[in-house]
């Protein structure tokens, strides 16, 4: 275990610069909206109030009050976040093939180390959901600022009050990456780390077979997201009334995550301590 925690400590402290760029990337971009919108509704608003001639409360009559709900829906907002997803998804690749491209091809170094291979599939497995998550835990953290500079820059009689839980509950994209449900949550990150898994034994089978091994890594891939959504699909879409209830179909999912996370951990120790030389 302790070996394991240091593999994931060591594998944490690589992505931790990108993860920082990103953290900062996202407030930044996220608060020029926030600037943009509250400035260019101000703006709307003088324009009627001095070019149309009319009192204040008329011109709030006619374009209404400023919801943060609004600027959450802009690409200000919802572009950063698009901009993580696809960093972690190109980092999944990354954590495996700057080990074996990089100039002093380190992989080899790590299997040669005095541990259990499968704790270095481990730690890059753990070092993705621990990344992950400090994204979602900062994009809430960077919401709390972000409602503040809106409430700052807009007087109250221009703005929609909403509270922030209110907010987050009914944006789509924040129900993704939190939902509200214990079950939701557990299926959602649950996809994630299938999915993940299955990339990883798919780059493992690729450098264990290499031009054979991508075929493999392609087919096992699609194979293991079409049994996770196989029950969703043949519930909902090929069964006129649904044969399961809703609850049933996350449950026969959350079995499915856990035995395909199963079978890729297993088939990639296999790979690692059988097909990877050093």
């Amino acid at each position: 275990m302790k070996k394991f925690l240091k593999l994931t400590n060591f594998e944490f402290n690589r992505v931790s610069k990108m993860l920082f760029v990103l953290m900062g990337f996202v407030l930044v971009v996220q608060l020029i909206g926030v600037v943009y919108e509250v400035l260019s509704y101000k703006s709307r608003l003088d324009g009627l109030i001095k070019e149309a001639q009319m009192t204040q409360e008329q011109a709030l009559n006619q374009i209404g009050e400023l919801s943060f709900e609004m600027i959450m829906y802009n690409m200000f907002f919802s572009g950063p976040i698009f901009i993580c997803v696809g960093a972690i998804l190109f980092y999944i690749f990354l954590i495996w093939y700057r080990d074996w491209f990089g100039k002093n091809t380190f992989i080899y170094r790590l299997l040669m180390l005095p541990t259990e291979r499968l704790n270095i599939f481990l730690s890059k497995l753990v070092t993705i959901l621990l990344a992950t998550l400090a994204l979602v835990a900062f994009q809430y953290f960077a919401l709390l600022i972000e409602k503040s500079l809106f409430d700052l820059m807009l007087q109250e009689q221009f703005r929609s009050d909403v509270s922030l839980r209110m907010l987050i509950v009914s944006n789509p994209m924040f129900n993704l990456i939190l939902p509200k449900s214990i079950d939701g949550i557990v299926i959602m990150y649950g996809l994630g780390a299938v999915t993940v898994t299955t990339t990883f034994t798919g780059i493992i089978m690729e450098r264990s077979f290499r031009i054979k091994g991508i075929a493999l890594a392609v087919i096992y891939v699609i194979l293991n997201l079409a049994i996770v959504f196989a029950p969703g699909i043949l519930n909902y879409e090929l069964m006129d009334r649904g044969f399961l209830y809703e609850s049933e179909v996350l449950m026969v999912t959350g079995v499915l995550i856990l035995i395909l996370t199963s079978i890729s951990i297993l088939i990639s120790r296999k790979l690692l301590n059988d097909r990877i030389r050093v």
